[in-house]
């Protein structure tokens, strides 16, 4: 197939056109499947966070240990460093409160949620 005549009958213009988009949609398709990843992962280990608050037990506690894994694969530094701080907070409560806030605070960071006037959460 010879390629001079399509480019001749589309345009050049027209063949970079598709190509930069074709390669713009990759991109964000790339992206949005790594924003439900990790806000995926970070939901479930919120769940298990709290079922091992509320029941204590060793099956609870691996459920969590699972969820920090998987968030060690997706999530960004600042993150990781903060669900290690919930961590070693565990029977530590004045630290504990100091973690909840910094968890948060990197959780909003990572998934682009700005703060907004009139919001009151912590």
């Amino acid at each position: 197939m010879n390629v001079l005549p399509l480019l001749t009958a589309f345009g050049l213009g027209s063949v970079i056109t598709v190509l930069l988009q074709a390669v713009v949609t990759q991109l964000a398709q790339k992206s949005g499947r790594s924003f439900d990843e990790r806000k995926a992962a970070y939901i479930r280990l919120l769940e298990a966070y709290q079922r091992a608050a509320v029941e204590g037990t060793d099956a609870a506690a691996k459920e969590f240990a699972y969820w920090q894994m998987r968030c060690d694969l997706v999530a960004p530094e600042a993150v990781r460093l903060a669900i290690s701080r919930i961590v070693e907070t565990n029977d530590d409560l004045s630290g504990r409160g100091t973690a909840h806030e910094e968890l948060k605070r990197a959780l909003r960071v990572d998934l682009g949620i700005a703060r907004t006037k009139g919001f009151t959460g912590g």
